[in-house]
């Protein structure tokens, strides 16, 4: 997110830019919780994760294709990602805000505060909900990762409604209405 702020210092490019990056992270948590559980019950324990080591493996040769002679620099997957992206570290003028600073500033703590109350809903139903179907619904390996795609497509399509619905309505209005719809959605799984 950071590189995608420096990138583009645009106001709605880079709402723009976040949203298709999220989009992408959506999309990730959208095919993973019902491919693990179809993995999983149909194929094997192991499986999912040696397909994910496959794709990261084809990911690697995919650069390797071009840069065939840094070989040696590659240890892990996110090796090849920095590889790739190569980030730099730009200073600005000026010196940084510290820490402390950071802390005390009221918009960094409504920030902080809106993720991580956004994300401690879907936190608490990771471990919660696929208990609750194994007591109470005898459901099969499958449904487990299943009952998550609700979430994952309501994500996806957040991702990239809310940027530019932000622009146009307001950022703080937008944060209101999702961090609402969260609250009722919580309120309803509770029942």
């Amino acid at each position: 997110m950071g590189m995608l702020a420096e990138r583009f210092p645009d106001d709605k490019e880079r709402g723009n830019a976040m949203g298709i990056a999220l989009g992408g992270l959506a999309l990730g948590v959208l095919i993973g919780p019902p491919f693990g559980g179809f993995m999983y019950q149909f194929v094997g324990k192991s499986a999912p994760f040696i397909v994910l080591a496959f794709l990261a493996l084809l990911d690697g040769c995919k650069y390797l294709s071009s840069h065939p002679s840094t070989l040696h620099y590659i240890i892990t997957f996110q090796g090849l990602q920095l590889l790739v992206l190569q980030p730099k570290v730009v200073r600005s003028e000026g010196e940084a805000p510290s820490l402390v600073a950071l802390v005390k500033d009221p918009y960094i703590i409504i920030a902080a505060g809106a993720i991580t109350f956004a994300n401690m809903g879907i936190a608490m139903l990771e471990p919660s909900l696929p208990i609750f179907m194994m007591d109470k619904m005898d459901a099969e390996k499958w449904q487990l990762g299943a009952a998550f795609l609700p979430a994952s497509i309501s994500y996806l399509i957040g991702t990239n409604l809310f940027g530019p619905l932000g622009h146009r309505m307001g950022r703080w209005l937008a944060s209101l209405i999702g961090l609402s719809m969260i609250g009722i959605a919580l309120i309803l799984v509770s029942t």
